[in-house]
């Protein structure tokens, strides 16, 4: 749909995909994922919803000098696991 709608921008129909984004300041549809992702996350943690955080994550409680919203990561070994971001 983006690919679609930039196309409409007068002067960049010629151009491509890449150059269009760089051009008018936008991002991947990757990395807008990761963003909100993100966002999600943050907000889960910081109790903007109604949700427990325990039922997505689990915190990092090793005693390290940081923050208390340190998240875990397990150990995995499947590539699968390793790109999940909770339990």
């Amino acid at each position: 749909m983006e690919r679609h709608a930039t196309k409409f921008v007068w002067e960049m129909e010629k151009l491509n995909y890449e150059k269009i984004l760089k051009k008018l300041g936008l991002m991947h549809l990757d990395g807008r994922r990761v963003r909100s992702d993100l966002t999600e996350v943050f907000k889960i943690i910081n109790r903007y919803y109604n949700v427990t955080s325990d039922l997505f994550f689990t915190f990092d409680d090793a005693g390290r000098r940081s923050h208390n919203k340190k998240l875990f990561k397990r150990r995995s070994r499947l590539d699968i696991r390793k790109h999940v971001f909770f339990k």
